[in-house]
């Protein structure tokens, strides 16, 4: 499929997804869980960056009910995105619980107005949504470009969030601008392990 466009590669991707039912999206989901918890090296110590799912998205809402927890105990804080319409530019804020989220852009939940604004960052994980990835980290997003910006800038830790049926089976198509993925997890397991570097780091407890 190498042959195929960005945009080409985003509707076949797409299309995969819309074909998931609702029990096979859940499935997903518990599956990237319990990768994250099977090991004993879940507890993150430093800032959780972690986006609210959307319909077609690998599901968040267990991992952050697990680092909502974390937070209450003092290590790191989870945030969560705003993303800015006009501006096409996404700032991350504090959520203590679900309760800080309401609709906004897309009909995504977003931390409510109250919420505070970040932007500088402690040691921070950032949990990235793919629609498409390869063994490289490379990412194919949503089409919105928001992660693509924020990126650009981010010096912390990325993870990549995909299904197995979405991973390419070669190099998706990239430039010198595109930034890929540290990490990259999916129903059966990682494709770029996260937890060698997040000890090497001391991050890990």
């Amino acid at each position: 499929m190498s042959e195929l466009t960005k945009a080409e590669l985003r509707e076949y991707y797409k299309k995969i997804r819309k074909s998931l039912t609702k029990e096979e999206m859940d499935y997903i989901e518990k599956m990237v869980f319990i990768c994250f918890t099977q090991n004993g090296h879940s507890h993150i110590d430093g800032d959780k960056l972690i986006y609210v799912s959307g319909e077609f998205e690998i599901g968040t809402r267990k991992l952050m009910e697990f680092y909502l927890k974390d937070a209450k105990r003092g290590l790191g804080r989870v945030l969560c995105p705003r993303c800015e319409k006009d501006s096409n530019i996404m700032h991350f804020y504090v959520i203590n619980s679900f309760d800080d989220l309401e609709v906004g852009s897309y009909g995504i939940l977003e931390p409510k107005s109250y919420c505070e604004r970040v932007d500088v960052f402690d040691r921070p994980v950032c949990f990235v949504p793919a629609l498409s990835c390869d063994n490289k980290g490379y990412r194919l997003g949503f089409g919105k470009g928001f992660y693509d910006r924020f990126l650009a800038d981010f010096k912390g830790i990325t993870v990549g969030l995909c299904c197995e049926r979405c991973v390419a089976d070669g190099e998706l198509p990239h430039d010198e601008h595109d930034i890929n993925l540290d990490y990259v997890i999916t129903e059966r397991g990682w494709i770029k392990d996260l937890w060698t570097r997040l000890i090497e780091k001391g991050l890990l407890i």
